[in-house]
């Protein structure tokens, strides 16, 4: 289980145009809420339009590569885009071109690697030269406890694919945000940040773990 702390400072009040149509309409969304997966997608207040900067910290870690980050500071861009119904939600392809590209040091470029319907949001799929990564959320839900915070959960089953004889590799994890926020005016009055977020991310197995290491987790988070 990782833990990370976000701060976040708006730096732009664009994000690339959503697109024009749903693939899928309201009548699916309504159709994905009646089988149990939970709102079609994360909606966030009208102040979350744009491109932010972030400084992310990890707090806690299990895994040892985790662990040698601990503490340092890593810095990052995260967008929220209007969807075609004009909700404020996460964009998924920009969030997710970012993240890469901190971590290969901006080496690659990552955003014609990335495929994602922002009015089909659960399924984003990514080409690498070595192999395809396919990640879908099969379940999430949302809260709003008070009219500054936000809690949000999204399970999310990932598909690593290299294109050899070898069977595809399936990850299921787990990540869970808590949001506090604020306008910018009172950030700006203190010098801190609009936005503040913890984050945990958990690991789960699945039945191609091997069935008893599967049966033996109990569906309890392994990392």
């Amino acid at each position: 289980m990782s833990i990370g702390h976000l701060n976040a400072a708006l730096v732009a009040a664009a994000c690339p145009p959503a697109a024009e149509a749903s693939k899928l309409g309201g009548l699916a969304d309504s159709a994905w809420e009646a089988l149990g997966g939970g709102p079609s997608d994360l909606v966030f207040p009208d102040e979350f339009v744009g491109v932010w900067d972030v400084t992310s910290i990890l707090t806690k870690a299990v895994r040892r590569a985790q662990r040698e980050d601990l503490d340092r500071p890593t810095q990052y861009q995260v967008c929220f885009s209007r969807n075609g119904g004009g909700r404020v939600v996460y964009d998924r392809a920009f969030n997710t071109a970012a993240m890469l590209s901190m971590y290969y040091d901006k080496t690659m470029t990552f955003t014609d690697r990335i495929s994602w319907n922002i009015d089909d949001p659960n399924v984003l799929t990514l080409q690498m030269p070595s192999m395809s990564v396919r990640t879908r959320v099969t379940r999430r839900s949302e809260d709003f406890p008070q009219p500054d915070r936000i809690e949000t959960s999204e399970y999310v089953e990932s598909v690593y694919e290299t294109g050899a004889d070898g069977a595809p590799r399936i990850k299921a994890s787990q990540c869970f945000t808590k949001y506090k926020f604020r306008s910018e005016q009172a950030a700006a009055a203190d010098g801190g940040p609009a936005i503040v977020a913890t984050q945990v991310v958990s690991d789960f197995l699945t039945p191609f773990d091997g069935e008893q290491a599967y049966l033996s987790a109990m569906n309890k988070p392994y990392a």
